[in-house]
């Protein structure tokens, strides 16, 4: 009788512990889902990048693109004369969106006070600029591109 008793019970034990055995089948779009979620948005693995920066190595790109962008606005600003009133010494904060196709558009920001009044055309020329920057390629994470906001720093120093 004791052996039995021992058969059921590893009978019963057997059936109630299948259900730990059966794997689990998931569906393709639940584990791209459950990535995506990993994914930090806010990283990218390779920055935008211009044509002039392509045989930079990895660790340069970001510097490369930051400086194409910074020395295209200069290049463009300087072809104008600006003639204020007071000085103006003042740092600006420039956020620009790249698209995940390689659009740069020029997003709103406002102007210190001091800086819209002396200088009322600047968001006009900031706008200008962009738009004539190079071809860019994306930003790119995990092989896909990614539309990225940069914010940079735009130094005006008048006299």
């Amino acid at each position: 009788m004791s052996v039995r008793n021992w058969y059921i019970g590893l009978l019963v034990f057997t059936v109630f512990s299948c259900k730990d055995f059966v794997l689990k089948k998931e569906h393709k779009d639940d584990i791209i889902k459950e990535g995506l979620e990993k994914l930090n948005w806010n990283e990218v693995e390779q920055p935008p990048l211009f044509a002039a920066c392509k045989q930079k190595s990895e660790e340069e790109l970001e510097q490369c693109f930051q400086n194409t962008i910074t020395q295209h606005i200069h290049n463009d600003l300087i072809k104008h004369t600006i003639t204020v009133k007071d000085a103006v010494n003042d740092t600006i904060w420039v956020p620009l969106l790249i698209t995940n196709e390689g659009e740069i558009i020029l997003e709103d920001f406002s102007l210190p006070l001091d800086i819209e009044t002396q200088i009322p055309d600047l968001k006009d020329r900031l706008e200008k600029s962009i738009r004539s920057l190079p071809e860019i390629k994306p930003a790119h994470t995990r092989s896909t591109p990614v539309t990225t906001l940069y914010k940079l720093p735009l130094v005006i120093h008048i006299d």
